[in-house]
């Protein structure tokens, strides 16, 4: 009884052959094909959540500013005369606020409108993220002469 098989191997059986190596190459770039359409998407994709996502957090904190302020009409339209600060994320990206405060009301309390959104700079018409509040106002700013 033999307790040991061998294999007579020929000296050119050793290892990978060029047509292995070729098809196996052709199969990665096959692959690499499929995906990197799907991998350059997500990357576009991820940098428009980005831009979305800190365009809205500017758009929050001006919400905040305003709300922040004493309750009578006169402040909170006098908001509407500040041009906020530009803001300049990681990646270079320039984000502008922009806010519209609306008319006073007629009788107090009452409310005032306020419109935030943020623009990328050099794109003024691209609204990247938007919001409007209603923000109470109890009087009208008193003048002390």
């Amino acid at each position: 009884m033999k307790l040991h098989q061998q294999t007579d191997l020929r000296s050119d059986e050793f290892g990978f052959g060029l047509i292995e190596i070729m098809v196996s190459m052709f199969l990665l770039a096959l692959l690499a094909v499929f995906f990197l359409p799907t991998l350059i998407q997500s990357m576009q994709i991820t940098v428009t959540n980005t831009t979305t996502a800190t365009a809205s957090q500017l758009v929050a904190a001006q919400l905040d500013q305003v709300r922040a302020l004493t309750p009578d009409c006169d402040t909170v339209a006098a908001f509407d005369d500040v041009t906020p600060p530009a803001t300049t994320d990681a990646r270079g990206t320039i984000y502008q606020p922009h806010v519209t405060v609306g008319a006073c009301p007629a009788t107090f309390p009452g409310v005032v409108q306020v419109d935030v959104w943020v623009t990328e700079q050099g794109k003024p018409l691209d609204r990247l993220a938007e919001a409007v509040t209603l923000v109470y106002v109890g009087t009208q700013a008193v003048v002390t002469p």
